[in-house]
């Protein structure tokens, strides 16, 4: 109930006959009335004021204050539009079904001499959503207080509610006092809130980090792409719709959603989507990160936060070795001391040298090709163990086999094309010698092994050494034979099947 003396009027009007300061349209005011308990004031208070000096009565001073739930005091200044729910302005969300808010706020006669309020209001753009139900004293005495109840009444539909309210007294300064106050109605929505490596990133966030997959860190120009998953959270109380994911600014085109998320999340649910880096350029590059969605609070429709990465131009280095010593590009000098010299070898035999191909640079070495050039090349062969490229600090190994189709000597390059900057062409020549015998064939005989050949025909005597191996590193001398010119010689090798696989090879000597 209005108190006695008040009334709540729904139409403009002047506040004060004598001296009019204008009309208030859409505005609800609360004023002294014409009965004779508002008479009666109003001639003690002109009373007073005839007894007093003008002097007196422009000293009245008004303070409009709120006192928190800690018990203290927060005051208000004229003129303040951002409600706040440190001063009380801001009666907060109320969910739906939830009764009014009402908060009581103080007004304050900070003077030694009375002061009355002549005209309350309620402006702005929801002023009935704004209602007093306890209004204060109309007179209020010098250094004495009155208190004021406002209520927050939620409306129908959901959002924000906003009015100014309107205190006219006889103060001599803030005689028009005036300041905002919100409220708002929140209905069942839904609320997104995303996640990096399980760590929650806030909407707006502008500090990339490591921990919550933000930061990117640095990446080789060459390297393969950086992909990092993020989590969106839905924990509302309806569906969450995602509309889409972007990546925006000048170094938006450094990123790239490589995976989007569910277009529609439940209550308590949650879906993934996934952002690469695959940086073109040096430097750092930011952007930023934008989650459109229909949660409706302002800011988090679209829901942002910010990332980084750095682009650097690693680059790999060859290093090619054999037999632990290095073999520069370029050299055409062939020595067995570095494995480019294979050793004699039967015709139609094959003799093997492994090479170690190292990474000595900061940025992952790829061979592009390997291919073995010149007058003899298809008695050389070439291979790697991997295709895959070596990591900066990293190596392969490098098969190299000769298998001579005639007798002599025999030469070839091998060329290594990879993305080493300094020595993208990498030529070394190679070389090797066929038997000056020919192998007839090789058969198993029980545990046996038989190798039959027909030794030098040019004349002379000839003693064959007779390798094994069962991996074509490690060679063990089995047993010789002496031979005269053009002979057919059997070699039996016991007990040598025992082994899955065996290697042979035959070295030529000439007695002199």
């Amino acid at each position: 109930m209005p108190q006695a003396g008040l009334r709540d009027l729904q139409h403009p009007l002047f506040l004060d006959p004598a001296n009019p300061r204008g009309t208030f349209s859409n505005a609800r005011t609360v004023m002294p009335d014409s009965s004779p308990i508002s008479r009666f004031t109003r001639s003690i208070l002109a009373l007073v004021l005839l007894l007093g000096s003008g002097a007196i009565a422009s000293a009245q001073q008004i303070q409009v204050l709120w006192v928190n739930p800690g018990n203290v005091e927060r005051v208000i200044n004229n003129g303040d539009d951002t409600p706040s729910g440190g001063d009380g302005t801001n009666f907060g969300q109320v969910a739906a079904g939830a009764p009014p808010v009402d908060r009581e706020f103080i007004i304050r006669n900070t003077s030694s001499v009375p002061l009355q309020l002549r005209a309350f209001q309620r402006l702005g753009n929801n002023p009935g959503n704004f209602t007093v139900i306890a209004p204060p004293d109309l007179l209020i005495p010098g250094n004495q207080q009155t208190a004021m109840t406002l209520r927050f009444i939620p409306p129908a539909v959901g959002g924000l509610r906003t009015a100014t309210i309107r205190i006219v007294s006889t103060s001599s300064r803030d005689n028009d006092f005036l300041f905002g106050v919100s409220g708002e109605l929140v209905l069942p929505a839904p609320n997104i809130e995303i996640f990096g490596n399980g760590i929650a990133i806030a909407d707006g966030s502008s500090i990339p980090k490591v921990e919550n997959l933000t930061d990117f860190e640095t990446l080789d120009l060459q390297a393969p792409p950086r992909q990092h998953t993020f989590t969106i959270r839905n924990t509302g109380e309806v569906t969450l719709r995602i509309s889409s994911v972007d990546v925006v600014g000048f170094n938006g085109d450094q990123y790239v959603v490589t995976s989007a998320p569910a277009t529609f999340i439940p209550p308590s649910s949650e879906t993934t989507f996934d952002i690469s880096f695959n940086p073109t350029r040096e430097g750092i590059h930011r952007a930023t990160v934008n989650v459109n969605s229909n949660d409706p609070t302002p800011t988090e429709t679209s829901y942002s936060f910010a990332v980084r990465g750095s682009g650097q131009a690693f680059f790999p280095s060859l290093v090619l070795s054999g037999n632990g010593m290095e073999i520069l590009p370029g050299d055409d000098t062939p020595s067995p001391g570095d494995y480019t010299t294979f050793p004699n070898t039967d015709v139609e035999s094959v003799s093997t040298r492994s090479f170690t191909l190292r990474n000595a640079g900061e940025g992952p070495l790829e061979i592009a090709d390997l291919a073995i050039r010149g007058t003899h090349a298809t008695e050389f062969t070439a291979a790697r163990l991997s295709d895959a490229p070596i990591p900066a600090g990293g190596q392969d190994i490098l098969h190299i086999s000769f298998r001579p189709r005639v007798r002599g000597s025999r030469f070839a390059t091998l060329r290594i094309i990879s993305n080493d900057p300094d020595s993208p062409i990498f030529d070394v020549d190679l070389e090797g010698a066929g038997g000056r015998f020919r192998l007839l064939g090789i058969e198993i005989m029980d545990r046996d092994t038989l190798i039959e050949f027909d030794s030098n025909p040019a004349r002379g005597s000839y003693i064959y050494d007779i390798f094994h191996s069962t991996d074509m590193e490690d060679w063990l001398k089995v047993g010789s034979l002496l031979s005269n010119p053009g002979e057919t010689r059997l070699f039996r090798h016991r007990n040598s099947t025992s082994s899955r696989k065996g290697f042979y090879y035959i070295e030529e000597r000439r007695l002199e």
